[in-house]
């Protein structure tokens, strides 16, 4: 981990500065870093098992984590529609997905 003299910037910035790097088409959103900066849009196919913050456009609601599945598409907020943003917190493998959890029948 590198130090860094530069100061955290707030949600909003950093939802801003994602925007500006829009990446047309493929519904992802690019950051600085690796996937854990991505910013995922809705309508998009989840792209791997893991723990998802929830940006909601104009703070009509505080960001909040969801637990998302590959294959599920990111969904649109029922207030700020196609203005909701999806960031990788971390990966969480499924646990029916773990072969000492997978029912054998």
């Amino acid at each position: 981990m590198r130090a860094t003299s530069q100061k955290p910037q707030s949600k909003k910035a950093e939802f801003h500065n994602f925007r500006a790097e829009e990446r047309g088409g493929t519904g992802r959103l690019r950051g600085r870093g690796g996937s854990h900066n991505k910013m995922f849009l809705p309508g998009v196919p989840v792209p791997e098992t893991g723990i998802y913050e929830v940006i909601h456009d104009r703070g009509h609601r505080t960001a909040h984590e969801v637990v998302m599945h590959p294959g599920d598409l990111f969904p649109p907020c029922d207030q700020c529609d196609m203005r909701v943003r999806f960031k990788l917190v971390r990966t969480a493998p499924y646990i029916f997905d773990d072969e000492d959890f997978v029912d054998e029948q």
